[in-house]
């Protein structure tokens, strides 16, 4: 219908006409009616409206302005008309020989009569009974009124429409931007604000709406245990006091798909990043997120969950359903990696009590940088997370102890073992300090995070999904016998090895050394090195380089340098681990319907004040990527009277000492400098023995 609508023929003229009503039209319901009269009206730019509305008849009329006309009378003579066209308006002049009997107003001594003229357009639309179409009886299709820029029939609700496609397209257009394309494509008048609820409508049809998803959460659990087999998808709901209600208020969801699940378990890494992030949306919630990592040490997610809030709870909860997954016992000696969250430290150590749990080194300088700022203290502390042997880390610690007393009293209340590289334990191949794994994976999921529920898991899904095929196609180009960036790697570790001279000792133990500051013991039986970065990361040391090389040189049977990689940075290893791959799932039309008598309801929201924040929170001394200025927080207010720091010359009073007073001003009165003149008064001033 808004098709035929919208359909053009040009005229003799070469000019493009809108197809009009015509009688005998068809229309199979009210709203068809309506809809056809808001788009014709827009599209003409007329006010058009129902001037009658009932069950089986429809008289559509146009309210536009026509010009006002008047009457001029002149009596003595005969009457004549005549009609003046005078600035828009029209003016019909009366020449009669008898009195009127017309309103009359004087107007420089002239009886004018006033005319408000109405348009003559005029549709009638009705249907012999309630059961019958609509059909066009009447059609008047002669306007004699002004086009308007102010269409009533231009509503949000009919802008979303027509935006739909475009916001499916380009979802992030500024409102602006696109307010402006609306004003100029349909060459009406509207404000920023009614197309910004266009959007929002827009938005909603696209993605769907954030309250009604929450029931269907079931129907979409199902298919994806359907078309994705060995798949987890766990729904947890509050608990109810009145048993008797049919409804049930929503509180987690648990992800865990297949093919991610055995891609992990292939990946011969017992190392996890675990992390939280908060929904944008209206209904409040976090994403937790467990990430591994894989041969080409990239990112590799396993598990997702939307909750309430980063409790314990909500953590223990999330923990629990990961160990049952990679069938993790209570005393598997696991790796995990957080930013020291307070829920996540009590639900790893009661879930898994043996295992190893790490944390950020870079949120624990954050918050150090809370009290001692300078990026030399910052640089000694990485340096003790860096060290890998007890020497090594207590020489770190002494230096930092030089700089600052109170920053080692400080870090020592952390555990080192949670930091520090020297503590950590081979189990998980990695030396990884940072949580920069979930910390990646939660900005490729940015976008989705402010959509509803199912909408916000399908991105996520569908992420993960073109991920395994991207990864893919790299594996596919990659040849060797190791992963590419396991091969750069051990290329610059063979770089170094160069410098370095191994000595055999005929028990299978090598002394090597480049300076003789700069000497480890090597032992290739049992794959390790005293510097213990064989042991932490799998990768042979520049230090087993050497004595690899000698041992080849030496003619004794040794396989070469990328054969004593552990196995989980192989090319081999990575391949397992994109193998399977996810599955797609069919549209909501195509769900199963889950048999759960009771319908799920969001959680409860309440609507915080101001506007919601988006974006995260920066740094203590984290620049601002969109500013062109450098900013001047932190740095001290220089008095531009007595030269000292902390005050400007407003609120000066001289304060300071002798090397901080300025070489031009002496002091005056007790304790205040001037900048020019001598010492007045018997007080004593900052300069001590000059005061006479």
């Amino acid at each position: 219908m808004l098709k035929e609508l919208s359909r053009s023929t040009p005229c003799s003229h070469g000019e493009i006409h809108l197809k009009p009503y015509r009688v005998g039209q068809c229309f199979k319901t009210k709203k068809e009616v309506v809809d056809y009269m808001h788009a014709h009206a827009v599209n003409t730019r007329r006010s058009l409206y129902l001037a009658k509305n009932d069950k089986i008849r429809i008289r559509v009329k146009c309210g536009g302005v026509v010009g006002q006309y008047t009457e001029t009378v002149q009596c003595g003579g005969p009457s004549t008309r005549s009609k003046v066209k005078c600035k828009g308006q029209s003016t019909e002049t009366v020449e009669c020989g008898g009195p009127s009997t017309r309103s009359k107003v004087k107007c420089k001594g002239k009886n004018v009569i006033s005319k408000k003229g109405k348009c003559p357009w005029a549709v009638q639309i009705s249907r012999p009974d309630e059961n019958k179409e609509w059909l066009v009886k009447t059609v008047h299709d002669v306007h004699k009124c002004l086009q308007t820029r102010s269409i009533k029939a231009c509503t949000s609700k009919y802008l979303a429409n027509l935006i739909v496609p475009q916001i499916q397209s380009n979802p992030k257009i500024p409102i602006k931007a696109l307010h402006e394309e609306l004003c100029k494509k349909l060459e009406l008048g509207m404000s920023v604000q009614k197309v910004g609820r266009a959007k929002q409508m827009a938005e909603r049809v696209i993605s769907g709406d954030y309250q009604l998803q929450y029931g269907y959460l079931r129907d979409y659990a199902l298919e994806l245990l359907n078309t994705n087999p060995g798949s987890t998808v766990r729904i947890d709901v509050y608990p109810e006091p009145c048993l008797s209600t049919t409804t049930r208020t929503f509180r987690r969801i648990y992800v865990c798909l297949g093919a991610l699940k055995l891609g992990f378990k292939a990946g011969l890494r017992d190392f996890l990043g675990v992390d939280g992030t908060f929904l944008k949306g209206p209904f409040p919630g976090q994403v937790l997120t467990a990430v591994g990592l894989d041969s080409n040490n990239g990112i590799y997610p396993v598990a997702y969950a939307v909750v309430e809030a980063e409790t314990t709870s909500s953590w223990t909860w999330f923990m629990e359903l990961l160990g049952e997954d990679l069938e993790l016992g209570a005393n598997s000696n696991f790796t995990f990696i957080s930013d020291r969250q307070k829920g996540i430290i009590p639900a790893v150590a009661k879930v898994f009590p043996n295992a190893e749990h790490r944390f950020c080194l870079r949120h624990i300088q954050e918050n150090l940088k809370k009290q001692w700022k300078g990026k030399e203290l910052s640089d000694l502390v990485w340096e003790c997370g860096r060290e890998t042997t007890l020497n090594h880390f207590k020489y770190a610690m002494d230096e930092l102890k030089k700089m600052n007393d109170e920053a080692p009293a400080w870090l020592c209340k952390i555990p080192a073992e949670t930091w520090s590289k020297y503590h950590f334990s081979g189990r998980a191949h990695t030396d990884c300090l940072l949580n920069n794994l979930c910390e990646v994976f939660n900005a490729k999921i940015e976008e989705g995070r402010d959509k509803p529920i199912i909408t916000c898991l399908e991105y996520i899904r569908e992420y993960l999904m073109k991920r395994l095929c991207v990864v893919q196609k790299e594996i596919d180009k990659c040849q060797g016998e190791l992963s590419n960036t396991a091969t750069i790697i051990l290329e610059e570790i063979k770089t170094q090895a160069a410098k370095y001279v191994a000595k055999y000792n005929g028990a299978g133990k090598y002394q090597v050394a480049s300076t003789w500051q700069d000497q480890y013991v090597v032992n290739l039986n049992e794959r390790n090195c005293t510097c213990r970065f064989w042991e932490i990361t799998g990768f042979p040391c520049r230090h087993a380089v050497s004595a690899i090389w000698n041992k080849i040189e030496n003619g004794e049977d040794a396989h070469d340098v990328e054969d004593w990689v552990h196995p989980c940075y192989k090319l081999s290893t990575w391949r397992a681990m994109y193998l399977n791959k996810i599955d797609p799932i069919n549209g909501r039309s195509m769900w199963p319907k889950s048999d759960c008598p009771f319908t799920l309801t969001p959680p409860k929201h309440h609507t915080q004040v101001g506007r919601p924040k988006k974006k995260r929170r920066r740094g203590v001394d984290e620049p601002n990527s969109q500013t062109t200025k450098l900013s001047r927080k932190f740095l001290a207010v220089t008095c531009s009277k007595c030269h000292n720091k902390g005050h400007n010359s407003r609120t000066c009073k001289g304060q300071g000492g002798i090397g901080e007073v300025g070489s031009k001003g002496k002091t005056q009165g007790k304790g205040k400098t001037q900048a020019k003149g001598k010492t007045q008064g018997k007080g004593k001033g900052n300069l001590g023995d000059s005061v006479k």
